[in-house]
Formats: structure tokens, sequence, C-alpha cells
């Protein structure tokens, strides 16, 4: 049984909306109700965000955008950095909403904290370097080329990892002088109020930073905004493509971190007692919540049986259940939806001719909640429905191949191009295999890409860059200027 929620933390301000940096009442009276992705009851009631509310949200950032803007970049750091701060100060309560509301287990949340904090730190780092304009001698004189922030950016973001989606993107853009509307999705209805409370903390000037979370109605209201100057979103490549079609009316600028399908490698000659374990954890991390998840294991044909004996054996021990007790390493998933469409594509898979060699059910020890079994599905085809499309649960692929040629070919053969790994003992072979795979990250005896590296996707993965350097010069726009020579 979960712990609910009030007896495990307290929402600051939790009867009001944070609104162009400041708390205010909402304009509706109505409340939404959070459930327990482990028991399935009410655990909260928050007040819902409206078109309304998100219109305040939009008029105080442009509002806000001239003062910011103008700013020096060292006082806005300055600012920004007090929220880096301030965040790093609440994972704890980060840590426990998040399984409380969408089911990570704390012992994953401090990991994924970890990150988080470290992506915050290489941020701040990398902001004491940045150079917003340079001069260049050219063959007809100096020109100016300087960096100016774009204006009101919308960032949509996930529930699978929020506060690092805003460490990875909407820190450096706000440092480089955007004004943000933070639209956190309904899963994230709680942890949103931590992040306000961190926001307000850091004492931004009236209008700069809104954060709440709303509906799919509201998103679309936002993105459609006249007065929305980008978009940030992460999510499913459809809806990205949706949004890119609403911007592309007003030539808004977009940058969209979006799907994968992903594939992991694991070549003829990989030690499995060190691959295993990066396997194992690409498989029930989040319950495969993630959009570097690698889903589509490819495997040598001389070694399937051997692999999958040892990943159904790993399987068999992971500890499914409260993901607030310490002991969980594999929680229920965010939502009912996210179980359903989990299981749909169980179902037809199974009907298409690939077979269960472990998990497809609900775990017969919890008789509520989400909860879906890690699945490793074999005699998967790479042209069937479960291997090409995105499903965001614990679905895996194993695809034979026979040599490594083939193997780059399925992973290949695939409209995403967010990640990929290898796993193998030659460094001839690895640096091959990360050459010619078409995806924006890619990692070398690990299932997880870097973090302090630019993130981003090729294909229909997404556009532009998160994370590193190039975070702080994605939510700008180039302007150079033609200087009298001397």
């Amino acid at each position: 049984m979960v712990t609910q929620a009030m007896d495990v933390v307290r929402l600051p301000h939790d009867t009001e909306l944070f609104i162009g940096g400041r708390w205010m009442a909402p304009s509706s009276t109505e409340n939404v109700q959070i459930i327990s992705p482990s028991t399935e009851e009410v655990i909260y009631e928050l007040p819902v965000v409206t078109q309304a509310d998100a219109e305040r949200a939009v008029v105080a950032a442009r509002s806000a955008f001239g003062v910011w803007s103008e700013l020096g970049f060292g006082e806005r750091r300055a600012i920004v950095v007090r929220f880096c701060d301030e965040l790093k100060k609440r994972l704890n309560q980060i840590r426990d909403v998040w399984a409380i509301e969408a089911g990570m287990p704390v012992t994953s949340g401090e990991a994924f904290n970890g990150a988080m904090a470290m992506v915050l730190d290489d941020m701040v780092r990398i902001a004491a370097t940045i150079s917003m304009s340079e001069t260049r001698q050219t063959l007809a004189g100096p020109v100016e080329v300087r960096r100016e922030p774009i204006g009101p950016t919308l960032a949509i973001l996930t529930y699978n990892g929020p506060h690092t989606e805003i460490a990875l993107a909407v820190i450096p853009g706000l440092m480089v002088g955007n004004t943000f509307v933070i639209k956190l999705p309904p899963e994230n209805q709680m942890l949103g109020y931590l992040f306000a409370d961190a926001a307000d903390a850091a004492g931004f000037p009236a209008g700069v930073l809104s954060i709440f979370s709303a509906d799919a109605e509201v998103s679309r209201y936002l993105v459609a905004h006249e007065e929305i100057d980008a978009v940030h979103f992460t999510g499913g490549t459809e809806i990205g493509a949706e949004i890119a079609a609403a911007c592309a009316k007003r030539i808004a600028r977009v940058t969209l971190e979006l799907g994968g399908k992903s594939a992991a490698i694991v070549a003829e000659d990989a030690d499995l007692d060190a691959a295993l374990p990066h396997l194992i954890g690409a498989m029930t991390a989040y319950c495969a919540q993630i959009c570097v998840a690698m889903t589509r294991i490819l495997v040598p044909r001389s070694r399937q049986e051997e692999i999958v004996g040892r990943l159904t054996a790993a399987l068999a021990e992971i500890t499914i259940g409260d993901p607030l007790s310490r002991e969980t390493e594999y929680g229920p998933l965010a939502a009912r939806r996210v179980r359903e469409r989990a299981e749909g594509y169980i179902e037809r898979a199974v009907e298409a001719g690939a077979r269960i060699a472990f998990g497809g059910r609900r775990p017969e020890h919890l008789d509520r909640g989400w909860y879906l079994e890690p699945t490793l599905l074999v005699d998967v085809d790479n042209g069937m429905e479960v291997a090409q499309n995105e499903i965001f649960g614990p679905v895996i692929c194993v695809i034979p191949y026979d040599g490594i040629e083939q193997a780059i070919a399925i992973a290949n053969d695939s409209r995403y191009g967010l990640s990929g790994s290898v796993f193998t003992t030659d460094n001839a072979t690895a640096n091959m295999v990360a050459s010619r795979i078409r995806s924006g990250t890619f990692a070398v005896n690990a299932a997880f890409p870097s973090l302090l590296a630019p993130f981003g996707g090729m294909k229909q993965s997404g556009l532009g860059r998160e994370g590193s350097r190039e975070a702080f010069f994605e939510l700008t726009n180039l302007k150079s200027i033609a200087m009298p020579a001397d």
C-alpha cells in the first residue's frame, strides 16, 4: 500500500497557480484529482489550469521580455543559478512526489536526480564561458555577430524527467534572455508546485517564468498563441509534428525532442557479464518510459538462446512493487492509458507471430495499480509494428542478425534516430558501428547516452539540440552588424 501524498509531502501554495513569477488565484474554482498509479486512489487535489490562466502567463512573459533580455548576461545568470540551487535543495521532495504521482521508484528517482543535478552544474559551468557576440574580420571589413534571445518561449515537458528537461533546455534558454511558460503534463501536477516554489525562491523579475500542469487543450492554445515566439517540445513524434505544423503558420521557432526506437547491438564478441546489467537497466528503468530506452536488442543468431536465457533469468529477479519502498526496482506505469497502450502492442505482436519470453502480464501479487511486468518478446521481425513504433513502456524486442552489417541495417531501419548502442570488446567495431548508426546520440558498452553532451535526434526523433554549449544558442537569433572599417 502506498502512503498517501499528504502523509509524505504538503505542497506549497496548493490552492494557487504560479503565473508570471507570482502566486495567484486560479481563474476557475474547479480542482483536478491526482490519481496514484500504485493504488488508483485520489491522493491530492489541485486547481485546474484554464486557457484564461494560460493567457495570463503569455501576457506576463511578453511584458517581461524587454526587461529580462536587456539585463546583462551576468545578472540573468546569477538569478538562474539561484533557481538551480533551489531545485537541488528540493531533490528529496522531488524524489518522493515523483514516486507518488508518477510511479518512479525512489531509488531510481535518486539516480535520475543525481544526473539532473550534474546537468545543472554543467550548465552553470558552461554559462561562465559563453559569449553572446564576436567580431569577425571579413574581406569587406569587421562584422559583429550577435546572439540575441528569441522572445517568450513555451516549454512543453514530459513526465519521465521534467526537471532534467528544465536543466537541459530551460536553464540555458533563460540565461540567454528568453522568458518562459513551462507547461507540464497531467502526470506532473504535483511536481510542478515544487519547481514553482524553487523559482519563487530564486527571485525572478515579474513575468519571466510561469510553471503549471495542464491538459492537451491548454497546450494547443499555447502552441497556437501569436505571442509565443518559440516552442520547445519534449514528447511523442506525432504530437511534435502537430506542433511544428501549428508553429509553421507564423514561422515560430521550434525545437523538438521526440520519440525513439533505439537499438542495442550486442556484437558477437560482447562480454555478456558486462553487457547484461546495462541491458536489464535499459529494460527496467522507469518501466522503459524513457525516450532513449533500448527497446530493440539486436543479437547474433548464434548467441540468441544464451542471451535470451540470461535476460529472462535476470528479469525474474526484479522486485516489482510500491515505488516509495527502497526495495522496489520497478514500479507502476505512470497512467492507465500507458499500460493499456503497452498491453495492446503485446497482444498484437503475439497475433503477428512474436512470442513472449518473459512478462506480458499484470503482476499477480498486486491487485491494484497500473502495473505491467517487463516484457521480453522474441521471434520478432523488424518490420513488425512492435519493432517500428515507440511504445513508451516495458516492451522489448529481441531481434537476431547474421553479421554486423545486417545488425547495422536493422538498427537503421527505423523512422526514429534518437539513440543507440553497441556492446563489443573491439574498439574498431565500436567506432565503425557508432559512425554508421543514424542517431543523434550513441553509447559504447552502455545503454544510455551522455547528458553532458548535445542531446537530440535525427530523422523523426527531433529537430535541434538541448544540453551542453549548444543549448545556449538553440533559442537565440543570429544578428550580423557591419561595422565601419578603421
